[in-house]
């Protein structure tokens, strides 16, 4: 009968985990207690006594970047945000290089060049997603992250 007792006792506990491991439990994946970061593209703000507004990297980014060359007009859009309206009619809102500056009223970039209002400027960079953080810029949804900027003779 002590027998019986225990192989019945184990026959029960076998079942049980039997039919713990045999039923599909569906469970919410596990996320983590932190959400992802999202791409960071850290700005100031450089205004001209003018008050024409540069915007300028200020650290790393880590945002996309989808390199190419724009050629087009360099203006300021109507809030004074510097901007280029490419051959094509596109317009996109420029960030330049840590460092940048004016003089004047003219773009001086760290590597000594400059370019102003008016002119038929090349410029390397990057095309960059939307960034709030330029929402001072009527144009902040389509950013052009310059590296080299230089004046298309006429």
């Amino acid at each position: 009968m002590k027998y019986r007792t225990r192989f019945g006792v184990a026959a029960a506990i076998a079942l049980t985990l039997a039919s713990c491991t045999a039923t599909p439990q569906s469970e919410a994946p596990i996320q983590s207690a932190s959400p992802k970061a999202a791409p960071e593209m850290p700005i100031d703000l450089v205004v001209s006594a003018g008050g024409k507004k540069a915007v300028v990297h200020s650290g790393p980014s880590s945002a996309p970047e989808f390199k190419g060359r724009l050629t087009g007009s360099l203006l300021s859009d109507g809030a004074g945000c510097i901007t280029v309206r490419a051959q094509d009619g596109d317009t996109r809102t420029l960030v330049f290089p840590e460092g940048t500056t004016f003089k004047g009223e003219s773009v001086a970039l760290p590597d000594g060049s400059s370019v102003s209002d008016g002119t038929t400027v090349v410029l390397d960079g990057a095309s960059v997603p939307a960034n709030e953080d330029v929402s001072m810029c009527l144009n902040y949804g389509r950013l052009f992250s310059v590296e080299k900027a230089s004046v298309q003779p006429q």
